[in-house]
């Protein structure tokens, strides 16, 4: 919820969009990759009064930045921790309102995309994000968050969204 990422593909090109509160991350990246070219845009966090509001705020952004194609969203994690219900109320929310908007969707559960994305169902972030730079030829890391230590949000969010985008160029 604090950076959710969406990624069309349009005649090879990748758009990568993101919430952020950051303000260095308010900004557009270019990447020539081995893949085709990729922009990520860093968008700013909708204001909102309530929680409510935030996840409404939050699923227009992201109707708004969908294609017209085949939507992917991540399943839910059955050991997820923490906000869990914050994290399916927002989730419920966007899926209603691209079924309200006529649009369909597919789900897919988090270990059949990191097994897509990387050969282990049970990766984690640092492992979806060295998948990411092989495939790409772009260490998202030093690009967009060169001080970190390890990989967290926009990069693993941005990850995410990219190889959801490419699962639905597979199948």
């Amino acid at each position: 919820m604090t950076s959710p990422a969406v990624c069309s593909i349009l005649n090879g090109s990748y758009t990568i969009r993101f919430l952020t509160n950051t303000q260095r991350h308010l900004q557009t990246y270019e990447f020539s990759s081995k893949v085709g070219p990729i922009t990520v845009i860093g968008d700013p966090q909708p204001e909102y009064q309530s929680q409510e509001e935030r996840f409404d705020g939050i699923a227009q952004w992201a109707l708004r930045s969908l294609g017209k194609g085949r939507i992917i969203i991540e399943d839910y994690s059955m050991g997820s921790k923490g906000k869990v219900f914050h994290i399916a109320e927002n989730c419920g929310l966007l899926k209603h309102k691209i079924w309200s908007a006529g649009l369909s969707f597919e789900t897919i559960p988090p270990t059949s995309l990191k097994k897509f994305a990387s050969g282990k169902g049970n990766s984690d972030k640092t492992a979806m994000h060295l998948a990411f730079t092989e495939l790409t030829g772009i260490d998202l890391m030093k690009e967009m968050t060169p001080n970190a230590k390890e990989c967290s949000s926009p990069v693993s969010d941005v990850v995410d969204a990219f190889f959801l985008a490419r699962f639905g160029l597979s199948g």
